[in-house]
């Protein structure tokens, strides 16, 4: 049987921190990752709300798919995509981000990520007694694109995600991995395992569970989930994937 293994990064492979470029892979975990893509019948897929270019230069695996912004670009392991609506959309992304920098500039520890695709609006270093202006502000500059249609905003931790207005998400993108792999003898029928910890996973988790795969939620949060399994920790998340090494290559699990 093949298996398609999808991870996140952020807060599923590596703590959540202050700032987004300190979230670095242990050595352990990245062994981990190696290892499972060079077994035989196993695709990899770090599936993250990154920049795909970001993803990419973090993680620095050959062989694994790496899939960036929730799912909008994918490359690696023969594959590539680009959803063709967020590619248009491009420059108008990167004018909304200057934009929104200029609107957020008074906001002390908020955040303007231009990710290419989308932006992100990151408050989680705000102080509490910001956090009210810093929502008022991005409401209030985000209110007209999105009554014109041209943006959708979704909620991760402790981050706003403006993006594209396409019906794409995670799940979807695992769907079209799926589609590309079907027709290869060596992927029949591949058992889905996907490791997340955010909102933005949950598209995927119901995915996984409608193919009867492994939806595994990782924190200690105890907001309600699609998925069907939990890890606590990164730190869990990694000693997982040793025993799915374990279990692919039939040793002993230690």
């Amino acid at each position: 049987m093949s298996l398609l293994l999808c991870v996140d990064y952020d807060g599923t492979l590596t703590p959540i921190v202050a700032h987004p470029s300190r979230a670095r892979l242990s050595a352990r975990t990245k062994q981990l990752l190696k290892r499972l893509a060079s077994l035989p019948g196993v695709r990899v897929a770090l599936v993250s709300g990154r920049a795909l270019r970001d993803v990419r230069r973090l993680v620095g695996l050959r062989g694994l798919c790496y899939v960036g912004n929730h799912g909008l670009e994918l490359q690696g392991a023969g594959l590539r995509y680009v959803h063709p609506i967020a590619q248009t959309s491009r420059s108008f992304m990167k004018r909304l981000a200057a934009q929104l920098r200029t609107a957020l500039q008074l906001i002390r520890g908020a955040e303007v990520e231009d990710k290419g695709l989308t932006v992100s609006l990151h408050w989680r270093r705000v102080p509490r007694s910001a956090s009210r202006a810093f929502h008022r502000l991005v409401g209030q500059y985000l209110a007209p694109h999105r009554r014109k249609g041209v943006i959708r905003i979704t909620q991760g931790k402790r981050v706003i995600e403006v993006r594209p207005p396409v019906a794409w998400d995670k799940g979807r993108i695992i769907a079209w991995i799926l589609g590309q792999m079907a027709g290869q003898a060596r992927w029949t029928s591949p058992f889905v395992i996907y490791l997340g910890d955010d909102r933005t996973d949950e598209d995927a988790f119901r995915l996984v569970n409608r193919r009867r795969g492994l939806s595994v939620f990782v924190g200690r949060s105890n907001h309600r989930t699609a998925a069907r399994h939990r890890l606590q920790t990164p730190l869990e998340a990694a000693h997982w994937l040793s025993r799915v090494v374990a279990w692919r290559t039939h040793t002993p699990i230690r």
